[in-house]
């Protein structure tokens, strides 16, 4: 439940996100009033409740199911391969499995409209595209990585068979589970600028150390 749990809480941090760097692009003189500390505590909390119902519904479909077997072309435990164990019809997971495609398809459409609004915004001005780079880009590229990682981890998952590219899907499995988490806090770290100059210094140190050996 940890790893499901973890995708979907991703993906609703990053819809949140994309509103408050839409709101922050483009309606800045209006940001404290629209993102007051009520509706940033509203969307921290809806963030983990819907995430939370989403696995727990998912996990319910599956417990009720009896096992025809017992091995996943996995290395983790994902929610549709065990599905794919099942003695039984499992017509109400796939139900539940299309509802919650459309669902995040329809908020990806959001997400994706906001930073049409983003980037619109920030071609106006050479001062605004400078702000883009600084507040959107590493949200972006964020985005785009843990997207691109997890539409190929579930298409995969969903729709592979066999051992046809195993190794590719145990890649794309390790990459959603460990890049995101490593690359995040160098995105968001670099634009502090305490954490830029440390980060600068330490690695023109050891290259020049590498220079002189």
């Amino acid at each position: 439940m940890n790893i499901p749990l973890y995708g979907l809480h991703c993906y609703e941090e990053l819809r949140a996100m994309a509103y408050d760097r839409y709101v922050a692009v483009c309606k800045p003189l209006e940001y404290h009033v629209i993102m007051t500390k009520q509706k940033v505590l509203k969307l921290l909390i809806f963030t983990w409740l819907y995430s939370l119902l989403e696995t727990c519904v998912g996990s319910a479909l599956t417990a009720r199911l009896p096992l025809c077997g017992n091995d996943i072309d996995k290395i983790y435990c994902f929610n549709w391969e065990i599905v794919k164990l099942s003695c039984i019809d499992v017509t109400a997971n796939n139900i539940y499995g299309y509802i919650m495609v459309f669902s995040h398809v329809f908020q990806a459409t959001f997400i994706i409209i906001s930073y049409i609004q983003i980037i619109r915004a920030s071609l106006r001005s050479k001062a605004e595209r400078v702000k883009f780079m600084q507040t959107c880009l590493p949200h972006l590229i964020t985005l785009i990585n843990f997207f691109i990682s997890l539409l190929f981890d579930v298409m995969y998952a969903r729709y592979g068979k066999g051992q046809n590219l195993q190794a590719l899907r145990n890649i794309l499995g390790m990459e959603f589970l460990v890049v995101p988490p490593l690359l995040n806090p160098i995105l968001y770290g670099i634009k502090l600028a305490q954490i830029r100059h440390r980060f600068v210094k330490m690695y023109s140190r050891r290259l020049k150390a590498v220079r002189q050996g």
